[in-house]
C-alpha cells in the first residue's frame, strides 16, 4: 500500500511538472517592423488581420480558427467563411475591430502606419512592413512566438530557406554581367509607378538573380517619368495580372506607343504574375523568388 502511495505521489509530481512545462514562461515579447515591442502574457487566440498577406501567414501557421477578423480582400486566397469583415486594407472599421475583442492585431505598414496608434489602443498590435525576405521570415517566427506556434513557424522558415539555397546554387553559373536588369511597373501609365529599395520586391528580384533598376532609390513604391524608365531600359518588366489574362496584359504593353519602345517589350520579356504572389510578402516568399527566377532564367531553371 505504501509503495502504491509513493508511486502515486511520484506520478502526480511528474504530471504537475509536465503541466508547468507546457505553460508560457513569462510574457512573450517580439519587436515588429516599426521597432515597437509587442508583449503578450498569453498566446494570442483572437486575431484580427488587416491585409491578405498577413492572413496567409496566420493560416500557414495553422491559426485559421484563431483569426476572427479579416479584410474583404482576404477571401481571394484564404477561406474566410465565418470571419468578420473589418473593411478593406485602406478603410478599417474600428468599431468592428473593438467588438471582436482581439488579443492580437496583425497590421501592415505603408498606408496603415497612420492607424497604428489607434489599433494599439484596441489590442497589442504587430505591424509588419518587410523590406527584405529575411524580415518576412522573421515575422513568421514572431507571429509563431506570439501564438505558441513556434515549431510550425520554424518548420516553415527552414523549408523556405532551403528553397532559397537551391535557387542560389543554380544561379552560381551566372556571371555578374549576365544578371538581368528588372523594373516592376504597374500598368502602362507613363507616370510609372515602381518599387524601390524599401520594397520587399527589390530583395525578391535580387535573390532571383536580377537587379532592380530602381533598387537604389530609398523608397518603397513611388512614381517616375517614363523618360526615366526608358533611359534605364531594363531587360525585363515585371507586372501583375491574372494568369488567364497574361497574354492580353503583354499585348497591352506591345500596343503602347511608349512602352513598345523598351527593350523588354520588344524582346518579349514582360513577366506577368498574379498579385497574390508578387504583391504578398507571406510565408511562401521563397516560392515567389523561385517563380521570378524561372521567369528571368528559364534556361537555368
Amino acid at each position: 500500500m505504501k509503495s502504491f502511495r509513493v508511486a502515486s505521489f511520484v506520478a502526480a509530481i511528474a504530471f504537475l511538472t509536465f503541466c508547468v512545462g507546457c505553460r508560457p514562461k513569462g510574457p512573450m515579447t517580439v519587436q515588429d517592423s516599426s521597432g515597437a515591442r509587442v508583449v503578450l502574457k498569453e498566446p494570442a487566440s483572437r486575431i484580427v488581420s488587416t491585409v491578405p498577406s498577413n492572413t496567409e501567414i496566420l493560416y500557414a501557421l495553422g491559426l485559421k480558427d484563431q483569426v476572427v477578423g479579416i479584410t474583404k480582400y482576404c477571401a481571394k486566397t484564404c477561406d474566410t467563411k465565418g470571419k468578420v469583415i473589418i473593411g478593406g486594407w485602406v478603410n478599417p472599421d474600428y468599431r468592428k475591430i473593438r467588438e471582436l475583442k482581439p488579443d492580437l492585431i496583425f497590421a501592415f505598414g505603408g498606408i496603415q502606419r497612420k492607424w497604428h496608434d489607434e489599433l494599439r489602443g484596441i489590442a497589442p498590435t504587430y505591424c509588419f512592413e518587410p523590406t527584405t525576405i529575411e524580415e518576412t521570415l522573421q515575422a513568421v517566427l514572431d507571429i509563431g512566438r506570439l501564438t505558441k506556434r513556434d515549431q510550425k513557424a520554424k518548420e516553415i522558415v527552414k523549408e523556405q530557406r532551403e528553397i532559397l539555397e537551391r535557387i542560389q546554387a543554380k544561379l552560381l553559373s551566372l556571371l555578374p554581367k549576365e544578371r538581368l536588369s528588372v523594373a516592376r511597373v504597374f500598368g502602362t501609365n507613363t507616370n510609372v509607378r515602381t518599387a524601390g529599395r524599401r520594397s520587399f520586391l527589390t530583395d525578391v528580384i535580387k535573390h532571383a538573380g536580377g537587379v532592380n533598376v530602381f533598387g537604389s532609390v530609398d523608397d518603397n513604391y513611388f512614381h517616375v517619368t517614363f523618360e526615366r524608365l526608358a533611359a534605364l531600359d531594363p531587360d525585363v518588366l515585371i507586372v501583375h495580372g491574372e494568369k488567364t489574362e497574361a497574354k492580353k496584359t503583354r499585348a497591352a504593353f506591345g500596343k503602347s506607343p511608349d512602352f513598345s519602345k523598351l527593350k523588354a517589350v520588344r524582346n518579349g520579356r514582360v513577366l506577368v504574375y498574379s498579385c497574390d504572389y508578387i504583391c504578398h510578402p507571406n510565408a511562401a516568399i521563397a516560392d515567389t523568388v523561385e517563380m521570378v527566377a524561372k521567369g528571368l532564367y528559364p534556361e537555368i531553371f
